[in-house]
């Protein structure tokens, strides 16, 4: 979570808070899974009314999405970051204290809106803040998000084993975000104005022929990424024959090569500029799949959950970088955009895959992820050569006014 170079002191108070506020936001996003056994211990309910939670999220973020260019227009973004981090703090505390589904099914879309709001309006201000280094943040910013959901992956059973029980990690998770990351966004917000007219780090020039098809290249990317997230596990026991426990030990491995492929990919888009990046990362997706459909013993089922897990890494933070270089201009709405589509595709494709797999079998239906693959590098293709990345010194940060007027 290094910050890029060449900032002064108040653009990196303000860009770390908006780490910090990712982080622990993400501790309750990443234990929702664990947390679902011990809600549905202490409220009964049936595996359907279980699964409307994870449904809850992604209606948040949905409506977030929907929503944030028009309430960025007219509020900035720093009201937005605070807040997310109020509405979170509020979703996290009706989960530790909810007595029945309804209470945490609705506290669940406040956690939603108020996570995709967060993404949306910080990676938009980090562009902002950050110039032609607003690639790199993006990447580093998504590592922030892994590593907070991987250490309430590893917190929770901690904390639920204490005299707290599992409500003590969601309400600690509010405690954090009032006591620690408003007090940040506050000082931040007073220290720089976001959304005024001042001096950028230096902004690319960008050299995308067709910006509009970086949104086709980020659907099938994402597409790409989510299908392994969800179906490596399932692929290794349905189609390599594999035990539950063997695909379980695979896909932790997986887990822990997008954390490892994320912090390193930071690094690559900030080099490399974010179409490299996102082309390697789909041809590692491919070799992943051919190496999947193969596996016939543990090490090689490993190793594909491990290509499979670098692969999927960056496919998102370096295809919303994409985007957001084609509308240098209009960061909020393209990065508002972005969150809609990638919202809609992270939940139709599984569904669709796995519909295909349930007609036709898994192993035919997986092989839509190679050609998903060749879409989306079609896709790049077409949208047109890397940012040059050399800084335009005479480009200045543009004020929410100046937004405005170019969405408008």
């Amino acid at each position: 979570m290094r910050p890029a170079p060449r900032t002064g002191p108040r653009r990196d108070g303000l860009t770390l808070a908006v780490f910090v506020l990712v982080l622990v936001s993400a501790l309750l996003q990443g234990s929702l899974g664990g947390l679902l056994p011990f809600l549905q211990a202490d409220i009964p309910m049936s595996h359907t009314v279980g699964s409307l939670h994870i449904t809850a999220l992604a209606v948040g973020g949905l409506l977030a999405a929907t929503v944030a260019e028009r309430v960025r227009r007219r509020h900035g973004r720093m009201p937005i970051l605070i807040g997310s981090a109020a509405l979170g703090a509020i979703g996290a505390g009706v989960i530790a204290t909810a007595q029945s589904p309804a209470m945490s099914i609705g506290a669940l879309v406040l956690v939603g809106y108020a996570m995709s709001s967060t993404l949306i309006a910080g990676q938009a201000l980090l562009v902002a803040l950050h110039g032609r280094h607003g690639a790199q943040m993006i990447g580093e910013l998504n590592v922030a998000y892994s590593v907070g959901a991987v250490a309430a992956a590893a917190a929770l059973p901690v904390v639920a084993a204490t005299a707290l029980g599992w409500r003590g990690f969601p309400a600690a998770q509010a405690a954090l975000l009032i006591v620690l990351v408003l007090p940040l966004l506050l000082r931040g917000r007073s220290s720089v104005d976001a959304d005024s007219t001042g001096p950028t780090a230096g902004r690319a020039r960008v050299a995308l022929r067709r910006p509009r098809a970086a949104y086709a290249a980020m659907c099938l990317s994402v597409a790409v990424e989510w299908s392994f997230i969800f179906w490596t596990a399932t692929h290794l026991v349905d189609v390599g024959g594999f035990s539950a426990p063997t695909a379980a030990g695979a896909a932790s491995v997986m887990w822990a090569a997008i954390v490892a492929g994320r912090v390193a990919g930071s690094r690559l888009v900030g080099r490399l500029g974010a179409p490299r990046v996102l082309v390697a990362s789909l041809l590692v997706g491919i070799v992943a799949v051919a190496l999947l459909s193969v596996a016939s013993t543990p090490v090689l089922a490993v190793l594909a959950a491990g290509l499979g897990g670098l692969a999927a890494a960056n496919l998102y933070p370096a295809s919303i970088a994409l985007v957001v270089s084609g509308f240098p201009q209009r960061p909020d709405a393209a990065v508002a955009r972005a969150s809609l589509l990638t919202s809609a595709t992270s939940i139709a494709f599984p569904l669709l895959l796995g519909a295909v797999a349930d007609a036709a079998g898994l192993q035919l239906a997986f092989m839509a992820v190679p050609v998903t693959a060749l879409l989306a590098l079609g896709a790049i293709r077409i949208a047109g050569p890397a940012p040059t990345a050399k800084p335009d010194v005479a480009a200045s940060d543009q004020s929410d006014k100046s937004y405005q007027g170019a969405t408008s």
